[in-house]
């Protein structure tokens, strides 16, 4: 086989396991729609009660929005920091750093400097989004 040909078991696994990127994300893009939106000044905001989350959910999607919110120019940055999470979700700073490096541990945050924190997008979303899925039902 040349270079760039395909072999018939190759087309097969092209045709049967080649997903759209895109496709997937405007999915979870979907999904998280109903628990935040974003404001064109970067301001995450939950459109359900905040009491009805965990504070590790809380903490997840604030950090997604925050992600988001920097990807789609309305945020200089693509992470938060304790302060922010602190001012925005009224968690004292035990409770912030607590979880925070809960989610890190688990991979869903890195932490690029003391304090700040962003968010693995895709292992983040798909694990907060299969977390909410399993509370509601």
């Amino acid at each position: 086989m040349g270079e760039g040909s395909v072999s018939p078991l190759g087309e097969k696994v092209r045709q049967k396991l080649t997903v759209d990127e895109s496709t997937l994300l405007d999915d979870h893009l979907d999904r998280l729609s109903r628990f935040i939106g974003l404001t064109a000044d970067g301001k995450v905001v939950f459109k359900v009660d905040k009491g009805a989350l965990t504070q590790r959910h809380l903490i997840l999607l604030y950090a997604i929005g925050k992600y988001l919110a920097h990807e789609a120019g309305y945020a200089k940055e693509p992470y938060v920091t304790v302060e922010e999470l602190m001012d925005e979700l009224g968690f004292d700073i035990r409770v912030v750093s607590a979880r925070c490096s809960e989610l890190k541990r688990e991979g869903l945050l890195v932490s690029p400097e003391r304090g700040k924190y962003r968010a693995l997008i895709r292992p983040a979303i798909e694990k907060v989004l299969a977390e909410l899925r399993e509370t509601s039902r």
